[in-house]
C-alpha cells in the first residue's frame, strides 16, 4: 500500500476557536481602554496569524500602541483562555482516526505559535494522533510559503501526489499549490467568506463536515 500523507489546518478546519479568539481580542483592547468590536468583525480580521490580526484590530492606534507589545498581551491572553469555547468540527476525530488506522501519515501545519496550539489538541486527545505538528514559531517559513511541505517530503516516504492539505482559506490552497501538493478546501469554518471559498483554486472543495469525512474515507 502507498503511503499517504493528510496534513490539516487547525483554526477553520480541524477547531472552531471563533469564539475563544473573538473574546481574547477584546480583552486585549480592553487592557488598551479601547472599545470592544463586534464577533463578525473580528473573525474578518482571522487567517494570517495573530500579527496581522492585531495590526487589523488596532488599525488607527498602531500610532499610540506598539504592535509588538499588543501582539505579545494577545498571546498571553489567548493562551490562558485557548480552550475555553472552542470545539472540535464534527467527524474530525473519525477522519484522524481511520487516517492512522490505515497506516498513513496525519500532520498539523499550522500558522498559530506551538503554545496555543499544543494545548488544543492536547485539550481535545488529538496530539497524540500526529506524526506532526508544524506552527508558526517552528517553521522556517509560514504558510503560503512551501518550505515545510518540503521538509515533511525529504523526511518521510511520501510522494507529493499522496500528499493532501486541507485547509480553510486561500493561504492553505497556495500553500499547498506552491508544495506541488494536493490541496482540499472545506467551506465550513465560518472564517472565510463565501466568495473565497467560491473563488480559491483547490483540487478538491467541500462544503460540509459529512463531506471531509467521506472525501477522505475514500482517499484512504
Amino acid at each position: 500500500m502507498k503511503k499517504k500523507a493528510f496534513a490539516f489546518d487547525l483554526d477553520g478546519t480541524v477547531v472552531d476557536s471563533r469564539a475563544d479568539i473573538v473574546t481574547c481580542v477584546n480583552h486585549t483592547l480592553k487592557y488598551y481602554n479601547l472599545s470592544e468590536l463586534p464577533f463578525d468583525r473580528i473573525v474578518s480580521f482571522v487567517g494570517n496569524g495573530a500579527r496581522v490580526l492585531m495590526e487589523r484590530v488596532l488599525g488607527e492606534n498602531l500610532q499610540r500602541i506598539n504592535l509588538d507589545e499588543a501582539v505579545k498581551k494577545f498571546r498571553e491572553i489567548y493562551l490562558e483562555h485557548c480552550v475555553d469555547e472552542s470545539f472540535i468540527f464534527n467527524y474530525i476525530e473519525e477522519c484522524f482516526g481511520r487516517i492512522k488506522s490505515k497506516g498513513h501519515l496525519l500532520f498539523i501545519i499550522t500558522n498559530k505559535p506551538s503554545p496555543h496550539s499544543e494545548k488544543i489538541l492536547k485539550h481535545f486527545n488529538l496530539f497524540g494522533k500526529l506524526d506532526g505538528l508544524y506552527c508558526q514559531d517552528t517553521m522556517k517559513a509560514l504558510k503560503p510559503d512551501p518550505v515545510t511541505i518540503f521538509e515533511i517530503l525529504e523526511r518521510f516516504p511520501i510522494e507529493k501526489t499522496s500528499f493532501y492539505m486541507i485547509g480553510d482559506s486561500k493561504v492553505d490552497m497556495d500553500f499547498a499549490t506552491n508544495g506541488g501538493i494536493k490541496s482540499i478546501m472545506v467551506g465550513y469554518g465560518g472564517v472565510i467568506p463565501e466568495s473565497e471559498f467560491l473563488s480559491a483554486r483547490a483540487d478538491y472543495k467541500v462544503k460540509t463536515e459529512e463531506e471531509l469525512r467521506d472525501l477522505i474515507l475514500s482517499l484512504i
